[in-house]
């Protein structure tokens, strides 16, 4: 891990993390801009909510912060757009989005890094997801060699067990929010850096260090996307395989066959999104593997398995989708039946 993040704020969560975040950025550059991406998922308290693209969790909850700025993700343009008037203290960025496992362009996070250090922004990389090993490496931002102003972790640092965050941060922004006595509480937890979630970061660390977990993700990352991957030809609701060590996003979408058309046809319009609960449910109802659809109206699946996973671990992985997945393809079939189930439950729901 770099050096040049030489301090470091604790808190309790990754929501408590960008509020920190968003604290520190406007503190150290006197501006009050903040600027994030289309689909970004940051929090649920209102400064981090005020970043999280999505209406299901924003709507009813506003007026949300003010000078918070979206633009698309790997738009390039669209972020020099918003950073040229040198009203923004911050860019806030998912290396790689949480909701749909979107993965930028290669040259999007260090053009990025290059355009907010031209117009005096804070580059801040949201690593609550995608750090600690997760990717491959300890951060994700290191797989296109970006140095942020500051690091944001949390969730998987104290090993799953205790709530803990962390901000990390270059001197300069840190000496500049706690630069004197009397402003040494200007933000804090009454639960930040307690003994027991120091204690269990420490651990993790060295978990991760001594047992080779890091690169135990990126190898068996590497094999699970190469067989998932390889399974696309052969299944036509099966679109793209995507991600980087053990986060992955398996995408689905309308298929070309009439037969499969028409019950494709039938869930969309019930509900944008349900034919992946049709591939989470027998997965983990006939195969004990946990998945998730990766955000509301979604056609991706996302799987984040243990940093310990075993090859043997992986072929279950990759032999539950693959079940799973040919057995989508029979109309009439187990899955579609399930899907009418769902569809007429939401209907007399609705009624």
């Amino acid at each position: 891990m770099s050096r040049i993040w030489t301090r470091s704020f604790f808190a309790n969560s990754g929501t408590e993390c960008v509020e920190a975040a968003i604290k520190f950025a406007r503190g150290a550059t006197g501006r009050t801009g903040i600027v994030y991406c289309d689909h970004a998922y940051h929090g649920l308290s209102y400064g981090s909510l005020s970043l999280t693209g999505d209406k299901n969790f924003r709507d009813g909850f506003g007026p949300l912060l003010p000078d918070c700025t979206s633009i698309p993700f790997n738009d390039l343009a669209a972020l020099e757009k918003a950073l040229v008037s040198r009203q923004v203290a911050a860019f806030i960025v998912e290396p790689i989005q949480g909701k749909g496992v979107n993965l930028p362009d290669d040259d999007f996070l260090p053009a990025a890094a290059a355009l907010c250090k031209r117009y005096g922004t804070l580059f801040v990389a949201d690593e609550i997801q995608t750090g600690m090993g997760r990717t491959g490496r300890f951060l994700a931002v290191e797989h296109w060699n970006v140095e942020p102003d500051m690091v944001l972790l949390s969730k998987s640092l104290s090993g799953g067990h205790v709530p803990v965050g962390a901000v990390l941060t270059r001197k300069a922004i840190f000496d500049k929010i706690f630069d004197r006595m009397d402003r040494a509480v200007v933000h804090g937890s009454t639960f930040a850096k307690n003994d027991l979630a120091m204690a269990a970061g420490i651990a993790t660390l060295d978990v991760l260090k001594t047992e080779k977990l890091i690169e135990n993700a990126a190898a068996r990352g590497a094999a699970l996307l190469a067989t998932l991957s390889a399974m696309v030809p052969r299944y036509e609701l099966l679109k793209n395989v995507r991600g980087k060590g053990l986060m992955i996003g398996v995408e689905f979408g309308p298929p070309k066959s009439l037969a499969l058309k028409a019950s494709w046809s039938v869930l969309e319009t019930a509900s944008k999104g349900l034919f992946c609960q049709l591939i989470t449910i027998p997965l983990f109802k006939d195969h004990k593997i946990l998945s998730q659809v990766s955000g509301h109206a979604s056609h991706t699946i996302k799987l984040l398995p243990s940093l310990t996973i075993t090859e043997e671990d992986c072929n279950w992985i990759t032999g539950a989708f693959d079940s799973v997945i040919e057995s989508s393809h029979r109309v009439p079939g187990a899955i579609w039946s399930l899907g009418k189930t769902l569809v007429d439950n939401a209907a007399r729901k609705s009624a």
